[in-house]
């Protein structure tokens, strides 16, 4: 395994402890996430003053992360600190305590670092090009607006879940004053950047938090939404409504047993859903996507680069996780790329024939597939389909929308139309009719192409396609012997019939006689 290494998160609602790894082949890898809810915020004064009570706290919770790291060898962590440290007006005492008593420096990030690291997660982790972004936290909230994923914008607002609940919540759940009040307030703070209303409007806005998260599973366990995970899950404003009526007309004893709500959030939950709808509002989008990497991440990755160690590029995200996923299950890349264009000359032709449909996403979608292709054999030969298709559906892939998630999975896992009949079954809603004709049908012919590659590198380089009466004729240009693969051909091609109901004639051409 590659060296562990740590970071504490110090914020305002909960600390939170991440052991991680880091490897070109690899990625970034989480082994543990502690989280201890402190709520250090709530012991600020009106003076801003962190009353000793808080201190202690985040002592004892610091002394038990070392105690863990201690067990992991792990002797620096990086500790970062956001507003509830940024704001106390008793900082340097707070700095010196937690220094004298766990050997710990903190690094109190300003609002402009914790804007830039949330901003940096999301542009090397997501697809999206153009976005404002969102953290919200215990006591600020982050907000940036990228184009072309280079910064444009960030503003770091003094308010979070614990700080709107402490000035406008007087019980467990706020009233309808009191959510009225709320919403004036964040409308009145957001008209104080109108570049969010002005440059913003109309761009999905980029959710990043515990908070968020938090609203992301409701969603997801009231839909049966039937992939795991919430990076890059999208909602609609729609969907927040929906929730926060939901959450209204209920008592806060039946919020807590909320699935996917987190008992520690059900009383500072509302903050942030009146925040994401009126910053949804404010800049005329309806489309609202969770990131789970925020700024964490972001520190690791500028850490990573301090080391140059550095391997993250904006515009290699999707082929970066595909090569993640290459290295976690030790899976040897193939090295024939003649054969990965001649299955995307051959999808070309088929489609230009009129026997199947045109690919309507990224075309290097049907390369990816074709790279993990029933990768699954690494767990198990036998059952090589059901496992790609599993831990596809099961993984988090940066760059990769969940839907892009599914189409990747049932592409890579093709054995037979049967077989993906049942795998769609549950993601039907996910995708449209015509998306899963089009991944049944590059499917069918990723099995044949990629059954040519009997080695690392194929005798066949090249394909031509021509209609020869009612049948089909299949060129395939080799060198050197064909035993293998005009075997695997004749075997496989059935896949091919089926899908245009007609026969394919098979002829192997060979160098010498081109």
């Amino acid at each position: 395994m590659e060296s562990l290494r740590a970071i504490i998160d110090i914020g305002s609602n909960s600390i939170r402890l991440v052991v991680y790894s880091y490897s070109y082949e690899k990625g970034l890898e989480e082994h543990h996430n502690i989280k201890t809810v402190a709520r250090l915020s709530g012991y600020l004064d009106d003076n801003d003053v962190l009353h000793d009570e808080g201190i202690q706290r985040l002592i004892e919770t610091l002394q038990n992360f070392i105690s863990f790291l201690n067990d992991l060898s792990i002797t620096k962590p990086v500790v970062a600190a956001t507003a509830a440290i940024r704001q106390a007006s008793n900082q340097q005492e707070i700095l010196e305590r937690v220094f004298q008593e766990t050997g710990l420096r903190i690094d109190v990030l300003s609002t402009k670092q914790e804007a830039y690291y949330g901003y940096l997660a999301v542009v090397l982790t997501t697809n999206c090009k153009d976005a404002l972004t969102v953290d919200m936290g215990g006591g600020s909230t982050e907000v940036t607006l990228y184009r072309n994923k280079q910064l444009i914008h960030s503003y770091s607002f003094p308010f979070g879940v614990v700080t709107l609940k402490r000035k406008f919540i007087s019980g467990d759940l706020p009233t309808l004053q009191e959510r009225k009040a709320i919403k004036s307030f964040v409308e009145n703070q957001l008209k104080e950047q109108p570049w969010i209303a002005e440059e913003g409007k109309g761009l999905p806005v980029i959710s990043i938090g515990g908070s968020a998260r938090n609203i992301v599973q409701i969603d997801q366990n009231r839909k049966n939404y039937p992939l795991s995970g919430t990076h890059q899950y999208e909602m609609t404003v729609e969907d927040l409504r929906s929730i926060d009526y939901l959450l209204k007309k209920i008592s806060f004893s039946e919020r807590k047993k909320i699935d996917g709500l987190s008992s520690d959030r059900a009383d500072v939950i509302d903050g942030a859903i009146i925040t994401f709808e009126t910053l949804l509002s404010h800049a005329a989008t309806s489309t609202f996507m969770h990131s789970r990497k925020g700024l964490r991440e972001g520190i690791i990755i500028e850490q990573l680069e301090s080391n140059n160690e550095h391997t993250f590029f904006v515009d290699e995200v999707a082929s970066s996780a595909i090569r993640h996923v290459h290295g976690k299950f030790a899976i040897q890349s193939s090295e024939d790329t003649a054969l990965i264009d001649t299955f995307h000359k051959l999808h070309d032709q088929f489609a230009e024939g009129g026997w199947i449909q045109e690919w309507s996403d990224d075309p290097e979608m049907l390369t990816y597939a074709y790279q993990l292709f029933h990768f699954g054999k690494q767990v198990d030969l036998e059952s090589a389909s059901q496992h790609t298709f599993y831990l596809l559906t099961n993984s988090t892939l940066d760059g990769f929308t969940n839907k892009q998630k599914v189409k990747l999975a049932l592409l890579a896992s093709y054995k037979n139309k049967q077989t993906f009949q049942q795998y769609i079954q549950p993601y039907q809603g996910i995708l449209t009719m015509q998306e899963i004709e089009e991944c049944r049908e590059a499917g069918a012919l990723l099995r044949f192409v990629h059954a040519l590659q009997t080695t690392k590198h194929s005798s066949v380089h090249d394909a031509e396609l021509e209609a020869a009466g009612e049948d089909i004729q299949l060129t395939l240009q080799t060198h050197g012997s064909t035993i293998l693969e005009s075997y695997q051909a004749e075997k496989m091609k059935k896949h091919i019939e089926k899908l245009i109901n007609r026969n394919v004639k098979l002829r192997f051409e060979t160098e010498e006689h081109a």
